[in-house]
C-alpha cells in the first residue's frame, strides 16, 4: 500500500550522480566513488545493466584518483559481475583482468589470481581463445609456478586453457577434483558450470587426422595424398571454426568441405600436395565445436612423414646407329641426354666404352653432368677415330646419384 511513496530507483541514482559530480568539483574523489557506486547499484536493481556498468567504472576511476587500488578492483569486479548477468562475457573478461592488475599491484596474490582466472573463463566463453592463452601466460608468470597460492578457480582456468586451447591431456577425475573445490558466487555459477561441462566434453571428444588409405611413412613430392579429418563427441555438436596447420612442404589441393549440421560423429576427406622434399607435418588442426550449452575447442593430433623428391627419368639417344669411316679418319656421333621425369637428376655419369679398333680423338671417356632439371636436356658430340679395320662398337652407359637402372646405348662403326 506504500509502493506509491517509494522513489523511482533511476531518479535516486541520478541524485547520487549529481552528488558525485559535486564531490569531484570539491576534490573529494573518494566520496565521489561511493556516490557512483550507489548509483550503479540502483541501476542494477531495475536491470539497467549498461548504466550500472558505466557507474561502477566511474566509481573505479574516482577511487584510482584517490590512489585506492583495492576499491578500484572491487568496483571493476562489480561491473564484471553485472556483465555476467547480461551474458556479455568478453567485456566482463576485460574488467576481471583489470581488477586482477590492481590487486596484484597491492600484493593481493590470491585475490589477483582468482580475478584473472575469471578473466580467462570469460574469454573462453566469448571464444577469444588466443587472449585466454595470453592471460594464462601472464597469470603463470605472476603465480611463480608451484610456489604460488592454490586458488581453485585459477586451477579451473588453467586446466580449461590447457584442454581447450593447447591440446593437453587431462582426465575427467582431475577436472572433477578441481571443479568440486571451486566455490563460485551465484552470478559466476552459470559460467563456471558451462566451462566445466565444455572441458569435460573436450576431454571426452576426439579430433583426429588420419590417412584415407594405408598409413604411409614416405610420400613422393608432387604426388597428391588423401587424408581424413574426423571427430567424435558424446553429444551432438557442429563445427563452427577450423584452423589448419601444415608444414611449408605441403599445400591443400582440396580442403575439407565442412558442413554445418550437428552430429556426434563426422568426417571429411581432404587432399594435400607435397611441394618440397624433406619432412611433412599435418596438424594440429584447431577445431571449435558448438552444441546445446556446449563449447568445445579441441586440437587434433599431428601426422608426420617423409617426402621424397620426384624421380628423374633419363633418356639417352646415340646417333647414328651405324656409321662408316676410313682407317685413321674420324666418325662423329651425336648424343642427346634428357630428363623426362618430374624431379631433377644430379651427378649424372656418362661412361664411353670403345672396342679395340677405336680411339677417342677428342676428350676423355667419362663425362659428369652435375644437374639436370625436369624437362631439361643436353646435347654433345663424340669424335672417334678408326685405328684398325673391321666392325667396331662404341657404347655409352649413364647412371645418376639415385642409383637407378643404368641406361646403355651402342652404335656400330665400320672402319674400312
Amino acid at each position: 500500500m506504500f509502493d506509491f511513496m517509494k522513489k523511482d530507483p533511476v531518479k535516486k541514482a541520478k541524485k547520487h550522480i549529481e552528488k558525485a559530480l559535486r564531490e569531484i568539483e570539491e576534490d573529494y574523489p573518494d566520496y565521489a566513488s561511493v556516490e557512483y557506486e550507489k548509483a550503479a547499484k540502483l541501476f542494477l536493481e531495475v536491470e539497467h545493466v549498461e548504466f550500472a556498468v558505466k557507474y561502477f567504472r566511474e566509481a573505479a576511476y574516482t577511487a584510482l584518483e584517490a590512489d585506492d587500488h583495492i576499491r578500484a578492483s572491487e568496483m571493476k569486479t562489480e561491473a564484471a559481475e553485472a556483465l555476467l548477468f547480461d551474458g556479455n562475457f568478453g567485456d566482463a573478461g576485460g574488467l576481471y583482468s583489470e581488477a586482477s592488475d590492481h590487486l596484484f599491484r597491492e600484493k593481493k596474490s590470491r585475490e589477483s589470481l582468482r580475478a584473472i582466472g575469471m578473466a580467462v573463463l570469460c574469454n573462453l566463453a566469448a571464444r577469444s581463445f588466443d587472449l585466454s592463452v595470453n592471460l594464462m601466460r601472464k597469470a603463470e608468470k605472476r603465480n611463480g609456478g608451484s610456489k604460488g597460492p592454490r586458488v581453485p578457480l585459477y586451477d579451473l582456468a588453467k586446466i580449461s586453457v590447457g584442454t581447450l586451447c593447447e591440446g593437453e591431456e587431462h582426465t575427467v577425475t582431475e577436472l572433477e577434483k578441481i571443479t568440486n573445490a571451486v566455490k563460485p558466487k551465484a552470478c559466476e555459477r552459470p559460467l563456471v558450470e558451462f566451462l566445466a561441462a565444455s572441458v569435460r566434453l573436450a576431454i571426452e571428444t576426439e579430433v583426429l587426422i588420419d590417412w584415407a588409405g594405408p598409413t604411409q611413412e614416405e610420400v613422393q613430392v608432387k604426388r597428391p595424398i588423401e587424408m581424413e579429418l574426423r571427430y567424435s563427441c558424446p553429444v551432438p555438436v557442429r563445427v563452427i571454426d577450423v584452423r589448419f596447420a601444415l608444414s611449408n612442404s605441403l599445400t591443400f589441393s582440396k580442403e575439407p568441405q565442412i558442413a554445418g549440421g550437428e552430429a556426434r560423429e563426422e568426417s571429411w576427406l581432404f587432399e594435400l600436395n607435397p611441394v618440397l622434399s624433406g619432412g611433412g607435418t599435418v596438424g594440429p588442426f584447431k577445431v571449435t565445436l558448438e552444441g546445446d550449452q556446449v563449447l568445445v575447442h579441441k586440437l587434433s593430433n599431428t601426422v608426420d612423414f617423409r617426402i621424397s623428391r620426384a624421380p628423374a627419368e633419363l633418356t639417352l639417344d646415340l646417333a647414328p646407329a651405324r656409321v662408316s669411316c676410313n682407317l685413321g679418319e674420324e666418325a662423329i656421333l651425336d648424343v642427346a641426354l634428357r630428363n623426362q621425369g618430374e624431379g631433377p637428376a644430379d651427378n649424372i655419369r656418362i661412361l664411353i666404352s670403345l672396342s679395340e679398333g677405336l680411339e677417342l680423338s677428342m676428350g676423355g671417356n667419362e663425362k659428369i653432368v652435375e644437374f639436370l632439371g625436369s624437362s631439361d636436356g643436353i646435347m654433345f658430340q663424340i669424335f672417334v677415330r678408326g685405328i684398325s679395320l673391321g666392325e667396331e662398337i662404341i657404347t655409352l652407359s649413364v647412371t645418376d646419384s639415385t642409383g637407378g637402372e643404368e641406361i646403355v646405348k651402342s652404335s656400330r662403326i665400320d672402319v674400312g
